[in-house]
């Protein structure tokens, strides 16, 4: 069993974490203008088939990505497709679509990781829920064990046009069933979700 095996009654069942509706983005964030780079990519993507989800990880949700990254240079570091492996005997193992740290500038994945993002199964976003609670609670487990602990871990899954954010703060989980949009010309909402995480994330190093 992976990451990639847990469903969300194995989180509360397998590692002891409950899980609550709870809606903990804030409203009234400050507006994030992406770059007429981001766009670009975006308007080229809306032009390509986008039926698979390695198509929509490359065209939607890696730029996304990166968007973040161009607008706040030198302050984390993202590590796509990535082994994981944190502890076995939980079956906490196996690869990350996306991990974010706020090391910059590394080649190799180090604490504290503040963020897991999620490609939901066959474009579920509930399907992802247990795959992205149990990156988070690997998150918890290797920040604490490389003693730079985190009171709160971050995660997102998403099908690249709706995106679900999920917290974890100890044995608790919360999921935001406030899912933002993204669209090919507003991708505005979710990259301001986005920079809240990153800001709280650096507020806490």
């Amino acid at each position: 069993m992976a990451y990639k095996d847990f469903k969300l009654e194995d989180i509360q069942t397998m590692l002891g974490i409950s899980n609550f509706k709870h809606a903990f983005v804030p409203k009234g964030l400050p507006t994030f203008s992406p770059t007429a780079h981001l766009l670009q990519e975006l308007s080229e993507a809306s032009k390509e088939a986008l039926y698979t989800e390695k198509a929509k990880l490359e065209l939607i949700i890696t730029p996304i990505i990166k968007e973040l990254k161009r607008q706040n240079p030198d302050k984390f570091s993202f590590f796509s497709g990535y082994e994981f492996n944190v502890d076995s005997k939980l079956s906490l193992k196996g690869y990350c679509d996306f991990l974010l740290s706020t090391v910059a500038n590394t080649f190799t994945i180090q604490a504290p990781v503040f963020c897991l993002v999620v490609k939901g199964k066959k474009d579920s976003i509930y399907d992802g829920f247990g795959q992205c609670a149990s990156e988070m609670y690997a998150t918890q487990l290797f920040n604490e064990r490389q003693q730079r602990p985190q009171k709160r871990i971050f995660g997102c899954v998403t099908n690249a046009f709706t995106w679900a954010f999920l917290v974890l703060e100890g044995k608790n989980l919360y999921i935001d069933t406030h899912f933002i949009p993204l669209t090919f010309d507003e991708p505005h909402r979710v990259l301001a979700v986005l920079q809240w995480i990153l800001d709280s994330a650096l507020a806490n190093v």
